[in-house]
C-alpha cells in the first residue's frame, strides 16, 4: 500500500511506551525506538516539514504498513483496556412483520436498514496483544485478544487490516471478530477517540448474532384500475398501498399491483388504463369503451379522438360512456389481444390481485 506523507509520528521510549513526536523534547539524549523493528530513531523537529521520527541508521527504513499495524495494535489495546464504556453498533434489518407470508414482499419497500447496539465492556474485560487461542484443535493468533468475563470459551478478536484482511480460516472458526481497516495514523485516532465501534466500510464484524426487527409501519405503494358500475373507470396511483388495496372496493372490477413511478408499463398498448379496460372486457365486465374501438385515435396532444366524428356526427373527443350508445362501435380485437398478451407476460413474473364483484349481483 502506498501512503502519502508516510511520516512516523510515534516511537517507543525506554519504558516501551508509545510517544507522539509532539510530546518529545529535543535534547539529543532521549532514546526512541521504532515500534516495529526496534531500531534507534531520531526526532525530526524542523521548521519546514511536519515533525516526525526517522530511523537513525542509513539502512532502508522498515515497512510503513508494519509500523501502522504495530502502533494500531498497541493504541487500540490500550484504548480498549482503559475505556469504561464502548458501544458496539451492528447493522440489522427492520422488516415488515408480514414479509414471510406476503406475495408482494420487496426488500426496497418492505425492509429498512437499522442498527442494534450493546455494551462491549459488559462482556469483555482486558485485552492482550498477539495471544494464541485454540478452537476445534486449531490454533489462531489474535492481533488483540479480549477475554470474555463470564465465558472463557467465547473470546473477542480485534484484528488490524492494513494490507492483509483477516484470514478466512479465522473467520470460519466462529470466533467473534472485529476487523479495523487502517490506512493511516488518522484512522487509528478516529477509533480510539470514539466511545463506539460502528459497523461500516472500515469496520467489519464477523460471527456476531443479529436479531432482525419487525414493524407494521412499512408499506408498499399500489396502483389500481377501478371499473365502476356506471362503466366509467380510472387508475388510482395515490390512495392504495399493500395494506388497504383489498379492504375497500369501490368498483365492480379492480386490478391492483405494486406501483413504481420509475417503471413504465404496457407502453406498447396504451398503458395500464387501456390494459385495465381490455382485461375488464375480456372478463365480461366491460361491454363497450371508446379506447377499445377500431375507430379510436388520439390527436397530437394525446386526447382520445373518434375517427368518425365528421361522418357520423359523433363527438370529436371521446367522453365517458359515449361507446355505450354509439351505433358505429366496433371492437378493436388487435388492441384487445395485444393488451391481454402484455398483461399475461406481466403477471407471469409479477403478482397481481384481480377483484371481480360477483357477476350475479350486477343483474
Amino acid at each position: 500500500m502506498k501512503h502519502i506523507h508516510a511520516y512516523q509520528h510515534y516511537a517507543l521510549n525506554t519504558n516501551n511506551e508509545l510517544v507522539h513526536i509532539n510530546s518529545t523534547v529535543n535534547n539529543g539524549t532521549t532514546k526512541y525506538y521504532c515500534p516495529f523493528c526496534h531500531q534507534d530513531m531520531i526526532t525530526k523537529r524542523g521548521d519546514i516539514r511536519q515533525w516526525h521520527f526517522a530511523h537513525k541508521s542509513d539502512k532502508e527504513e522498515c515497512s510503513y504498513d508494519k509500523y501502522l499495524h504495530t502502533i494500531a495494535e498497541k493504541l487500540i489495546m490500550d484504548w480498549f483496556n482503559k475505556t469504561d464504556s464502548i458501544k458496539l453498533v451492528l447493522s440489522t434489518d427492520n422488516k415488515c412483520s408480514k414479509y414471510e407470508d406476503c406475495k408482494f414482499y420487496n426488500s426496497f419497500y418492505c425492509r429498512k436498514d437499522d442498527t442494534a447496539d450493546f455494551e462491549l465492556k459488559t462482556f469483555y474485560s482486558n485485552c492482550s496483544l498477539e495471544k494464541r487461542y485454540i478452537v476445534n484443535d486449531k490454533a489462531f493468533v489474535a492481533d488483540i485478544l479480549c477475554n470474555n468475563k463470564t465465558n472463557s470459551s467465547s473470546p473477542l478478536f480485534l484484528e488490524i487490516y492494513v494490507s492483509h484482511k483477516c484470514e478466512q480460516a479465522k473467520i470460519d472458526s466462529g470466533i467473534r471478530i472485529i476487523e479495523f481497516h487502517v490506512q493511516s495514523e488518522e484512522d487509528i485516532l478516529n477509533i480510539i477517540n470514539s466511545s463506539e465501534i460502528r459497523e461500516g466500510d472500515n469496520i467489519m464484524l464477523y460471527n456476531f448474532k443479529r436479531k432482525d426487527k419487525y414493524t407494521d409501519k412499512l408499506e408498499r405503494p399500489f396502483e389500481k384500475y377501478i371499473l365502476f358500475s356506471n362503466m366509467k373507470s380510472y387508475v388510482d396511483k395515490i390512495s392504495y398501498t399493500c395494506k388497504n388495496f383489498n379492504r375497500l372496493h369501490k368498483g365492480i372490477y379492480e386490478i391492483s399491483f405494486p406501483y413504481n413511478d420509475c417503471r413504465s408499463l404496457f407502453l406498447n398498448c396504451g398503458g395500464f388504463y387501456v390494459v385495465g379496460k381490455a382485461k375488464a372486457y375480456y372478463d365480461n365486465f366491460l361491454k363497450k369503451d371508446c379506447s377499445l374501438c377500431k375507430y379510436h385515435s388520439k390527436d397530437t396532444e394525446g386526447n382520445d379522438l373518434c375517427k368518425l366524428y365528421k361522418k357520423c356526427g359523433n363527438h370529436k373527443y371521446c367522453r365517458d360512456n359515449d361507446a355505450a350508445i354509439c351505433t358505429m362501435f366496433r371492437m378493436n380485437q388487435d388492441i384487445i389481444n395485444l393488451a391481454i398478451s402484455e398483461f399475461n407476460k406481466f403477471t407471469s413474473q409479477n403478482h397481481v390481485d384481480i377483484w371481480p364483484q360477483n357477476i350475479y349481483s350486477m343483474k
